[in-house]
């Protein structure tokens, strides 16, 4: 143990609170526990759509500078600290503590979101049949943790702060010209896209072969050699890390592009399929997911070796003579195929969609030959790249934070209490 650090149980310096909104229920911001943005406003995180109750007088208050996570879903992450709202509340199945005095409540939720913390909340979840454990506090109060003087915890969290701030920067330019990539691109695709928006989904089968210019109209099937699909076991969710195999989740395939940290790493050799490697140029799509992110697709520009398809993902293979992957990627990401995409997915739950591969073959698209193409991305070609110049940047941050924290949280690396 380090000096001045000591070994306690959470349960000596936190505190469970039971206290329920009550009359003040017609003031306080309702929130949400995440994995990864901890607490949440439930109104913008679930786009106004209210999850919880008319009546919430019955919910549980959570001060500023308090705690509350999903008791059963602790082993995932979904812990926050409130620094929302003066006056909020969470569902009475959250569980919600505050720290003692002696402890900077910044700096303990970086313990407790810690990769060694999960660890431990797994071993004393208390396993249902559905898998779902549930963290009650009389189990979370006995888990230990190391503590250094109140001055030295304040310092690592100010350090991890002003990394997290540099990741926010980065990811807001990012954001900036991912939106103005975006303008550039519909500016370049509306003449050609104008017609399928004219078109009712029922009748969009009637417009291939159409010649518009240098545009034609096809199905999204007579541009593909193939289509793959990847594979889903039963893996713990931690990243792999380098040299090691992964499986990608749904999620790699986001809003800003292809995220090859959201994988979940592969331990039995039994598992690796070389022949669903994900590759630089290949095209993904979503095959399942929310009503609004189901058929949502990406290239992916770079990606490290050894990350291989879900179940839920497409691979779709674009003939070489008929172009550019991300021709048709950003085609995928326009309103008027969003449209398609959204009348052909299937299912009853309002929160999961499924595309079928022939659904996806169906779909009608704009098409130009190779040298237009190359005439429509140019323009957007430049920001691409400062992008994912960002992107990686983002990454590398990341890596750092996890580094430091590693190193500040455990005391390996002593810092002094003020800068």
């Amino acid at each position: 143990m380090r000096e001045g650090w000591r070994r306690v149980a959470l349960g000596e310096v936190t505190q469970e609170s039971g206290i329920r909104v009550g009359g003040l229920a017609n003031e306080a911001v309702v929130l949400s526990s995440t994995k990864h943005h901890g607490l949440v406003r439930s109104d913008e995180y679930f786009k106004n759509r209210q999850i919880h109750s008319d009546d919430i007088s019955g919910y549980k208050l959570v001060r500023r500078g308090w705690f509350a996570y999903a008791t059963n879903h602790l082993t995932e992450g979904s812990i926050g600290l409130q620094d929302i709202a003066d006056i909020a509340c969470v569902s009475p199945i959250y569980t919600v503590f505050s720290c003692a005095p002696e402890i900077d409540a910044n700096f303990m939720y970086r313990i407790l979101k810690s990769d060694a913390m999960l660890t431990s909340y797994g071993v004393h979840d208390q396993a249902s049949v559905d898998r779902r454990g549930a963290v009650r506090y009389r189990d979370f109060k006995k888990i230990k943790v190391n503590l250094p003087p109140l001055a030295e915890q304040r310092r690592i969290a100010q350090i991890l702060d002003e990394v997290d701030a540099q990741i926010q920067r980065l990811l807001a330019e990012a954001a900036k010209l991912s939106a103005a990539n975006e303008a550039l691109l519909d500016a370049k695709f509306r003449e050609a896209l104008r017609p399928l928006g004219e078109t009712e989904v029922s009748n969009m089968a009637e417009r291939v072969g159409e010649e518009v210019g240098e545009i034609r109209y096809v199905t999204i099937g007579s541009l593909l050699e193939s289509i793959e699909a990847g594979h889903s076991p039963d893996l713990e969710d931690m990243p792999a890390s380098e040299g090691q195999w992964g499986v990608l989740k749904v999620s790699a395939v986001g809003r800003d592009g292809f995220r090859q940290q959201e994988n979940k790493r592969v331990e039995d050799p039994g598992l690796i399929d070389p022949s669903i490697e994900v590759n630089p140029g290949d095209l993904l799509m979503t095959r399942a997911n929310t009503p609004e992110l189901v058929g949502l697709a990406c290239v992916v520009d770079e990606v490290r070796t050894g990350l291989m398809l879900c179940d839920k993902t497409l691979r779709l293979n674009l003939s070489p003579r008929h172009g550019d992957p991300h021709f048709l990627g950003v085609l995928l990401r326009q309103p008027e195929l969003r449209r398609q995409i959204e009348v052909a997915a299937t299912g009853t739950s309002h929160s999961m969609k499924n595309i079928s591969q022939e659904s996806v073959r169906n779909l009608v698209v704009p098409w130009a030959t190779p040298s237009v193409q190359v005439d429509f991305l140019a323009p957007a070609s430049v920001i691409r790249k400062k992008r994912d110049q960002l992107g990686k940047d983002v990454v590398k941050l990341k890596l750092l934070k996890q580094a430091l924290m590693d190193d500040l949280l455990t005391g390996k690396v002593r810092v002094p209490a003020s800068a």
